[in-house]
């Protein structure tokens, strides 16, 4: 089941992205930011309620990655994030899954 819950939060972020989408990301910081709000925004909008948010942030050359963690219902569940450095977080990605 928290597999399904993980691919269900998956589908719905493209929706919860959409009120940020001319706003460029320039640093690890600011996708990190961008990561918590969405993906808080996505357990919420399912009825769930994340807590004690963790996160870090790194950059390969143009590629800025946010792996972060929330705690929700008693489990932990990962959420990874990309995005090319400048560019508009309406093409950043976001993927949720469980973590152990």
């Amino acid at each position: 089941m928290k597999r399904s819950v993980a691919l269900t939060l998956l589908l719905t972020v493209s929706s919860a992205m959409a009120h940020h989408g001319d706003t460029p990301i320039n640093s690890g910081s600011e996708l990190r930011d961008w990561c918590k709000e969405e993906s808080e925004a996505a357990f919420i909008g399912k009825g769930m309620t994340p807590y004690n948010w963790s996160a870090s942030y790194s950059d390969q050359g143009n590629v800025l990655t946010v792996k972060g963690r929330w705690q929700v219902n008693g489990s932990y569940i990962t959420v990874e994030c990309r995005a090319t450095r400048g560019a508009e977080s309406r093409f950043a990605v976001m993927s949720v899954q469980d973590a152990q």
